[in-house]
């Protein structure tokens, strides 16, 4: 066992050097396959489900054994020359036929993405990056990618005996295939017990309890507004595709991401650029979308004034040119870039963006002051104290009870001291 594992190891390292070589050749070289099977899933094959094309290189595509594939698959040799293994890449859906390895073992190591791996007669394995699978010689089987998920491992052969061959049997039919959970749904097979008591506390008891405030529609913007300012950018990519088919628009899901970047920064808006890009691609959403932007560098500043005296009352009309004068640039940027950039756009009303402030201030925690500026400027554009109760209630499931507490405690000081 100690020897395989360090064959295995070092198996890694090559292929990792290789992949690091091979980096900016596989950016600048991604071609334009012709798809070779009608497959129901398209989407940004470049950055979905994690899979990164730039550290496990894609490879061409496998044409030699499209006729034992359904989908498409890629072949990227490791090191062929000494005879490495080869990286195989799966689109989602993708699997190779039912096939059995006469005397010869094949081992399989995943490196990116979620498939699976199913021997006749045993119980399916998960395939994630680290997972190794040494397949017995004469064992039936196949292998592939998720239904939401690209896949690569890198597969070699060992015990190779005189005579040893591959027979290809039939095709794994859909009906079979589909009988096996998504990624994203394969923690309600890990964790079933707990996912079933925690949907039915979120979706079902917080959920009654806010309904007469909060639409479905609201909901879930507070819901992806909150899983920003918390950073839980998997579950923001599972209830992404949740928050689109209970009416939340693709701009209104643009407009929640592009306004977090003022109170959470690029650093950390980022991934959700990213997993919001993949899931509309996914869907068929064309990017980008129409632009919801009406301000000029020049004119910013003046509307960002606005949107700040239309949150926050008559008060802010100098606030942009207040201060210390050390620090004084920072009102200023407040004026333009927090409201004259975000604020200032279409796509959702100053009621609406005063709300999802309100949850990423909550969600991320440690804004205490700012959150009570912002429980202010929502009850001046109408949300009123029961509404934000809604939501902090709405949210609990995703953000706990400190920070749901947090936040109760700051609406009952506004309310003290309006």
């Amino acid at each position: 066992m100690r020897i395989i594992t360090t064959v295995i190891a070092l198996l890694l390292a090559v292929a990792q050097i290789n992949a690091q070589d091979n980096m900016k050749e596989n950016e600048l070289n991604q071609p334009e396959e012709q798809k070779t099977g009608a497959m129901p899933w398209r989407g940004n094959e470049e950055t979905f489900c994690n899979v990164d094309f730039s550290v496990w290189p894609k490879g061409e595509l496998n044409t030699a054994y499209a006729q034992y594939f359904i989908g498409n698959s890629y072949l990227a040799p490791l090191d062929a020359e000494n005879g490495g293994p080869v990286n195989v890449t799966f689109e989602p859906r993708c699997r190779n036929n039912w096939h059995i390895h006469h005397k010869s073992v094949q081992v399989l190591v995943c490196v990116a993405g979620c498939g699976w791996y199913v021997e006749e007669g045993k119980e399916p394995v998960v395939l994630r990056p680290g997972v190794v699978v040494a397949i017995p010689a004469e064992a039936k089987h196949w292998h592939g990618a998720a239904k939401d998920s690209w896949m690569q491992h890198l597969t070699y052969m060992t015990k190779v005996e005189e005579g040893a061959s591959n027979e290809w049997l039939e095709a794994v039919a859909d009906a079979e295939y589909d009988k096996l959970p998504a990624s994203s749904a394969m923690l309600s097979v890990a964790d079933a017990e707990y996912l079933q008591r925690f949907e039915a506390f979120a979706f079902g008891e917080v959920a009654e309890q806010v309904k007469t405030r909060l639409d479905d529609r609201t909901r879930y913007i507070g819901y992806l507004a909150t899983l920003l300012g918390c950073q839980s950018i998997d579950e923001y990519r599972d209830l992404l595709p949740e928050a689109l088919d209970k009416g939340v628009t693709p701009v209104e899901v643009k407009e929640i991401v592009y306004q977090a970047t003022a109170y959470l920064g690029m650093g950390r808006v980022r991934p959700f650029l990213t997993a919001t890009n993949d899931v509309f691609t996914a869907r068929g959403i064309a990017l980008p979308l129409a632009s919801q932007q009406t301000t000029t560098l020049a004119t910013r500043r003046g509307a960002g004034t606005e949107a700040q005296v239309g949150c926050f009352g008559e008060g802010m009309r100098d606030f942009w040119k207040s201060g210390p004068e050390d620090s004084r640039h920072i009102n200023h940027w407040l004026a333009d870039n927090c409201f004259g950039d975000y604020y200032t756009r279409t796509g959702l009303d100053l009621k609406m963006r005063e709300l999802i402030t309100f949850c990423f201030l909550v969600a991320q925690g440690g804004c205490e002051p700012q959150l009570k500026g912002h429980i202010a400027g929502n009850y001046h554009v109408g949300n009123d104290k029961d509404m934000l109760i809604a939501v902090i209630s709405s949210n609990l499931p995703f953000i706990g009870y400190p920070r749901t507490l947090n936040a109760l405690s700051c609406i009952r000081s506004v309310e003290t001291n309006k």
